[in-house]
């Protein structure tokens, strides 16, 4: 019965945690996000009609799920629609999760 217990606490424990990530997620950028996590994109935020272009050939639109491989200072990679791709600081920057 304890060991129950303390997989239902946990699993309590792990929902509310995720909740909460989910609550600051609103207003963080490619750049905010931790590596090894999938996040859907909330918004593009360009005013560069080609930066835009590019991104919605890559398949990173509002909606579409974006997993953060890993990111450093100024680049980001990141796997979109089953493609792995290397985005700049202006790229990740734009991408809203």
């Amino acid at each position: 019965m304890e060991l129950a217990y303390a997989m239902n606490t946990k699993a309590v424990v792990t929902g509310t945690k995720k909740e909460s990530c989910d609550a600051t997620a609103g207003n963080m950028t490619l750049l905010d996000a931790e590596p090894g996590q999938t996040y859907i994109i909330k918004e593009i935020n360009t005013d560069d009609d080609d930066m835009n272009s590019f991104l919605f050939r890559l398949g990173c639109y509002q909606g579409e799920p974006i997993t953060l491989i890993s990111k450093k200072k100024k680049s980001c990679i990141v796997v979109i629609k089953d493609g792995r791709y290397n985005l700049d600081k202006m790229l990740s920057e734009a991408i809203i999760i």
